[in-house]
């Protein structure tokens, strides 16, 4: 049985529903020699700011005792103009669909940000990401804000044709609010969701592990929060959901699709697995033989309740 892998985004055909996580996949050069793009439908750039951003102090990333990890990178890069200089001619864009994460402190930064990104002739579109919380600007305060998210989405919706995802934080108990508010205003795709705020402290020393003290916590514990919020931003608004947060196997996968994600990302996995999608896209197609499901679309939404 061959199982179809392909998932639609508007008029946009992705080869599969696997992307790789905004931070954890570079410009995609670096996984050139590991993995194999046929397995992916798209790749999500590591965030550009307007201006380059030098980060958090370090130690910038420590392991949990529970599993998943904390980071306190700050959204460190080169900036938009050295990007468009040095890193674009670096992006798989003949291997893979290429969305360019953006970030801000402002609705101005993101505008400025997608203007000079327009050059590039083929990127599918743009990662949103406005509801980072390991920055000490923007970060949790916007993406908390629906109209703070309105007004970036819409201002960024005119002017650009392209696909455009917004990034949305699982720290607020109702997504449903946020998530209307990002697709009234003309996001064609939600991503659900960023990392959790966490900390880990070397009780010996008195000391916080991570230089910034508070950081993203990502990885397998963060699963049944973004299922959660993926599920309910799928019941709110009909636009393709991007699921991301505690993705190792091709079961949390197919999990997340049944919850009504349409893309899955791979985001912590890949720093402890760079093969994780070639492995995660066979445990895939292994189920949905198993179950005699024909394209792997037919999954979204298919939960039982």
């Amino acid at each position: 049985m061959s199982v179809g892998t392909k998932v639609s985004i508007k008029n946009l055909v992705l080869r599969t529903p696997l992307l790789t996580g905004s931070g954890t996949f570079g410009y995609g050069d670096e996984f050139a020699d590991i993995v194999d793009y046929d397995k992916l439908g798209g790749i999500i750039t590591k965030s550009i700011s307007l201006e380059p951003r030098s980060g958090n102090p370090p130690p910038r990333i420590c392991e949990t005792e529970i599993g998943g990890l904390i980071n306190s990178i700050g959204l460190a890069n080169v900036g938009v103009d050295d990007f468009l200089k040095d890193k674009s001619s670096l992006l798989p864009l003949h291997k893979t669909e290429v969305f360019v994460s953006v970030v801000g402190d402002c609705v101005e930064d993101y505008v400025g940000v997608i203007s000079k990104l327009q050059v590039i002739k083929d990127i599918a579109g743009y990662e949103l990401n406005i509801s980072c919380p390991n920055v000490l600007k923007g970060g949790l305060s916007l993406g908390g804000d629906k109209e703070a998210v309105a007004a970036i989405t819409r201002e960024v919706r005119a002017i650009t044709k392209r696909i455009i995802s917004v990034k949305l934080t699982p720290h607020y108990s109702l997504i449903e609010p946020v998530a209307e508010a990002a697709v009234n205003s003309g996001a064609d795709a939600l991503t659900l969701t960023n990392t959790l705020m966490g900390m880990m402290i070397d009780a010996e020393k008195r000391k916080p592990l991570l230089g910034n003290i508070t950081g993203g916590y990502s990885g397998p514990p963060l699963k049944p929060v973004a299922l959660a919020k993926v599920y309910r931003a799928a019941q709110a608004v009909d636009v393709p959901i991007w699921a991301s947060g505690g993705i190792v196997s091709g079961i949390d996968c197919i999990e997340f699709m049944l919850a009504g994600a349409c893309g899955l990302q791979l985001g912590s996995v890949l720093f402890a697995d760079p093969f994780a999608p070639n492995r995660i896209m066979s445990e895939m197609e292994e189920y949905c033989e198993r179950h005699g499901v024909e394209k792997m679309a037919d999954l979204i939404g298919a939960l039982e309740v």
